[in-house]
């Protein structure tokens, strides 16, 4: 029989009008709107152009048909044998960059309430991850907390925060994470959130800039555990998407070898080990990790889940199967380990109760 998989990284394309037929009045002519031309993909919003791409489909032959329609969508996954996903939004990533706050919070409210209704009648596939406004922490606390009572399980946090509020380090932020830690929602860090994602130009930059979209939330997970957020939240889980699971070792033993040796400058004291607040508190989703598979034994194979990020271009789709079988090629693994981190794992913590297989084929 085939194994359950949940993909904890997936993305759906927004109905091109959606701000700007749902923003109040006032500030419809400021919506997040996507453009094209023969060379470029746009996204603007607030009067300025936030994102630009080159056009290409990257992978001849490998149509997405479920980036919007959920009924296509259902098929492009039973054809790359994925029984469940998270999915975040595209052009709703871009609102972090719209600088202008009561906008931000607008545009927020907009997709969130869209992509609760539009999954509503099929929440044992789908997860919805709420976008929460960082004009300023109180905004963000006061969307999660309505997010909570919509019925989300899961919501994004930026990889890289705007430079005009408080670090992740910050106790600050507590308010925040009391409220993703009593509805038990796991904290979604993505890469090439946030902040600029092109820092670099020229040769290599395609591979530099990907690389570096990665470390926000990398980095973020470092400002967690060092200052003592998730130790102070016990109940608060946080993961990372599209950086790979191989880091979390990496930070674990350095800061767990750093710790003692620093420990009379180290504020705040912490009640557990690094490495057991990364083991118990955070996770890590990958589509091609062997590394993170084969030491899985330093933090427990339970910090590993899948994910396929349909459907951008470094995605595994249609190909997961294949990805799937090189990820776990000649390694020594139980059956019930390799359950986990293909699914199980993950639909425990994004509260899927009863975790169905679309199709054994």
């Amino acid at each position: 029989m085939k194994p359950y998989v949940f993909s904890c990284d997936s993305h759906v394309v927004e109905p091109r009008n959606l701000w700007a037929e749902n923003l109040p009045a006032s500030m419809r002519d400021k919506a997040l709107m996507t453009r094209k031309d023969e060379k470029n993909f746009f996204v603007d919003g607030n009067g300025v152009t936030l994102l630009k791409m080159q056009v290409a489909d990257g992978v001849s032959g490998n149509e997405k048909i479920g980036r919007f329609e959920i009924d296509l969508r259902i098929k492009d996954m039973i054809k790359d044998g994925v029984d469940a996903e998270v999915v975040y939004p595209t052009v709703g990533l871009m609102t972090s960059r719209l600088g202008d706050r009561d906008l931000e919070i607008a545009s927020c409210n907009v997709y969130n309430d869209w992509v609760v209704g539009h999954f509503k009648d099929h929440r044992d596939i789908f997860v919805p991850a709420a976008i929460l406004p960082m004009g300023s922490i109180e905004d963000a606390a006061a969307e999660l907390k309505r997010c909570v009572d919509l019925g989300f399980t899961t919501a994004m946090i930026p990889g890289r925060l705007p430079g005009n509020i408080p670090a992740y380090n910050s106790e600050q932020w507590d308010q925040l994470w009391e409220i993703a830690a009593n509805a038990e929602m796991p904290l979604i860090l993505h890469s090439g959130t946030g902040g600029e994602t092109t820092m670099e130009r020229g040769p290599g930059a395609a591979l530099i800039n990907y690389m570096l979209s990665g470390r926000g939330p990398i980095d973020a997970v470092a400002y967690l555990v060092s200052s003592g957020g998730l130790d102070r939240f016990p109940k608060l889980t946080v993961a990372t998407m599209e950086c790979g699971s191989s880091y979390l070792n990496y930070l674990a033993e350095i800061l767990d070898e750093i710790y003692p040796a620093h420990l009379h400058y180290v504020r705040p004291k912490l009640s557990r080990k690094p490495s057991e607040i990364i083991a118990q508190q955070v996770k890590a989703a990958f589509s091609h990790d062997r590394a993170a598979v084969e030491n899985r034994s330093v933090l427990g194979h339970q910090t590993l889940m899948f994910a396929t990020d349909y459907p951008h271009l470094e995605g595994s789709f249609p190909y997961s199967r294949e990805v799937i079988a090189e990820n776990f090629r000649d390694i020594d693994i139980s059956e019930s380990e390799k359950a986990d981190i293909l699914g199980l794992t993950a639909a425990k913590l994004f509260k899927i109760d009863n975790p169905k297989v679309l199709t054994d084929a």
